[in-house]
């Protein structure tokens, strides 16, 4: 999430003679309403000092500090910005709502976490540069797991050094959708046992440097990221493994379900010697995950830390003996995977509570192919709707707020951008079988089921 779960790199102290401070700040409160999933931005204060964060974490507190807990509200991701400084791999940033966005055009993603609470951290003699003039900015998702209206603040915390012989470093968002404040891509699924789907994104560096760490953020489904350069016979020079939770973990526990639960941490990779890029190399990010089943609305994000270094010349430099494996807390506690796991269909009893539902209350309907389906605040215009192998449906989305339409279980993995202003997604619809479909905004308020049946027309 952005989006996501980056960093378990290692935290070193300064040198006795340089001065370091940790800072605590907050933002909000944010108020997310019963059962939804919030997306929004603001302005992230920090401390008015010259130095390098050498690391950095965040949570969701109330306001005594106290975290809370995901049963009722969760940080599905945050991404933090430095709105004075262009980014290193974006020129533009697609908002929530798939418009340009303002607020984060050009502007350097330097750290971020999913729900993994991943903190950001960098080896001994380097730093991300702070200066006191800097103007911060966050992007955030919440989710909601209660029925009535929560709020919560987001608390960071982050340890700056003065030290002038720390090297700074240049942060660069790797992502296989890049430029897209909701980067997600989706998952079919074959039902074959063991398949594969690899999703890449390729990134040539505008300077020469070492790359001193990095991590990645995935989701659902996911079997790891891969770091690779194609120029130097595609040699693999990081890489980040999920760890996902036993089955008592509250990721597997809380209700509503809103989402496919993720890792519970994700490693990263470290070289104090860095690894050696040169200006003009290409570096390709993979994204792998199961498609023996769906997974929706996932994502593939990594970022490296890169500290400028003209020294290096050429491409395929060779590797440092000193790259390690950072696991991250919690890695011991969890299990490999991905895990199998069936997103229910949820809906709301006469009390206004969460259930589990077969499908949406209502009639179905036989539609053609070529229909169109209204999607307004808080419903489908038709909930239930029945249509043959092959055909397609449009969802117009004609409400005031922005929906999307997102797969929670069927045989085909499929979920749409986040829409408003009438605009339309279509989907065919190749596969027999029943699709169990949500707003993944409005996961409980909003559902529908399309029934797919007969054979494939000849043509």
């Amino acid at each position: 999430m952005l989006v996501g779960a980056l960093l378990g790199l290692l935290v070193v102290p300064s040198a006795a003679s340089a001065a370091v401070h940790t800072y605590t700040e907050r933002v909000g409160p944010v108020q997310v309403g019963g059962y939804e999933v919030k997306q929004s931005f603001a302005l992230a204060p920090h401390a008015p000092v010259d130095g390098k964060v050498t690391n950095m974490e965040v949570d969701v507190v109330d306001a005594d500090g106290t975290p809370v807990p995901i049963q009722r509200l969760m940080l599905h991701h945050i991404v933090f910005a430095n709105l004075n400084r262009p980014d290193a791999t974006c020129d533009t940033i697609m908002g929530f709502d798939e418009r340009p966005n303002a607020l984060f055009s050009a502007n350097e993603r330097f750290y971020a976490a999913g729900e993994e609470r991943a903190k950001m951290a960098l080896p001994p003699g380097y730093g991300y540069e702070l200066n006191d003039t800097d103007t911060w900015g966050l992007l955030y998702m919440f989710m909601n797991h209660r029925a009535t209206t929560d709020r919560a603040y987001i608390q960071y915390k982050y340890t700056v050094n003065d030290d002038p012989s720390l090297k700074s470093v240049t942060p660069y968002w790797l992502d296989v959708e890049n430029c897209r404040a909701d980067p997600i891509f989706n998952v079919p699924g074959t039902k074959d046992s063991g398949s594969a789907f690899t999703h890449s994104s390729e990134y040539v560096m505008p300077e020469s440097g070492r790359i001193v760490g990095g991590g990645g953020h995935v989701h659902g489904g996911a079997r790891k990221l891969t770091i690779t350069e194609p120029e130097c016979g595609n040699r693999q020079i990081g890489e980040s493994l999920p760890t996902w939770g036993n089955p008592d973990h509250p990721f597997y526990n809380v209700r509503p379900v809103l989402h496919e639960p993720g890792p519970i941490a994700t490693s990263a990779f470290q070289s104090r010697a860095g690894i050696p890029v040169a200006k003009g190399e290409t570096l390709r990010l993979n994204a792998l995950y199961d498609n023996s089943l769906p997974h929706v609305r996932v994502m593939g994000i990594s970022i490296i830390y890169v500290a400028p270094d003209n020294g290096v010349t050429r491409n395929c430099g060779s590797l440092p003996n000193d790259i390690k494996t950072l696991l991250a807390p919690g890695t011991l506690d969890g299990r490999p995977g991905p895990i199998p796991y069936k997103i229910p269909l949820t809906g709301l009893d006469e009390a206004g509570n969460a259930i589990t539902i077969r499908k949406p209350p209502g009639k179905t309907k036989r539609l053609k192919s070529g229909k169109t389906i209204d999607v307004d605040d808080r419903f489908f215009s038709k909930p239930n709707v029945r249509v043959k192998r092959g055909a397609t449906l449009n969802w117009q989305f004609s409400g005031q707020e922005l929906h999307n339409v997102t797969l929670a279980n069927g045989p085909i993995g499929f979920g749409s951008p986040n829409l408003d202003g009438d605009r339309t997604f279509t989907q065919r619809f190749t596969r027999n079988g029943k699709y169990r479909i949500f707003c993944a905004l409005h996961p409980v308020q909003m559902s529908e089921r399309v029934v797919v049946e007969g054979k494939r027309k000849r043509r």
